[in-house]
């Protein structure tokens, strides 16, 4: 009896041994897998947009690009701590900003191109006149550019890059291309913030 109940186990455990490995083979390579996958899914996460929409804390007066005291405080407060976790969750280099305006025409004669041309600098802002929607759109993200930047630079956020772009009075809110109509339309004036990672070196994001 004793013979054969070694002879049993002996063959018990030459089975249950390559089992064994197999199992914990399939186990490292599931896991591998899932990490695999959990890291390419955060490499490929998108920030998010953060838009400034027209309210009292972000608006701007009928035609204006000048931002207000208020307006400033609150991008301050508020937007400035979620634009400085973005950069740094992300890995992020390059700051886009863009304008949208509603569908009211502007005054015409602007001279945005003749400034262009000259350089202003954002403290000869107040004496550009935007001849359109597009021109106004694109004088008010280039003023909220040039807070943030100086916002950024203050407090030590260097090496970001700004693109200001407008849109004027040409996307809908759900980005959507979709010309507005000649209406005071509150949902369409505000300032989109997007965030991009122009260099090719990988990067994991670090969100906590």
């Amino acid at each position: 009896m004793k013979k054969r109940f070694k002879i049993s186990s002996q063959k018990d455990h030459v089975t249950w041994m390559p089992m064994t490995d197999m199992l914990s083979s399939t186990l490292m390579i599931t896991f591998l897998f899932i990490a695999v996958s959990t890291i390419l899914r955060a490499m490929n996460a998108k920030p998010p947009i953060i838009s400034l929409e027209d309210t009292e804390d972000y608006r701007f007066r009928t035609g204006s690009f000048i931002l207000s005291q208020n307006f400033e405080d609150t991008l301050k407060a508020k937007a400035i701590p979620n634009i400085e976790s973005t950069i740094k969750c992300y890995g992020i280099d390059t700051i886009e900003i863009v304008g949208h305006t509603d569908g009211r025409p502007s005054t015409p004669g602007g001279n945005i191109d003749m400034a262009l041309v000259k350089g202003f600098e954002a403290k000869d802002m107040s004496k550009v006149i935007p001849g359109s929607n597009i021109d106004l759109g694109f004088l008010r993200a280039m003023a909220v550019q040039d807070k943030i930047s100086n916002i950024l630079t203050k407090r030590g956020v260097n090496n970001i890059g700004f693109r200001v772009l407008s849109a004027g009075s040409t996307i809908n809110i759900d980005g959507r291309f979709s010309p507005a109509k000649n209406k005071d339309d509150k949902a369409r004036r505000r300032i989109e913030i997007r965030f991009l990672r122009r260099s090719k070196t990988p990067f994991i994001p670090k969100c906590s």
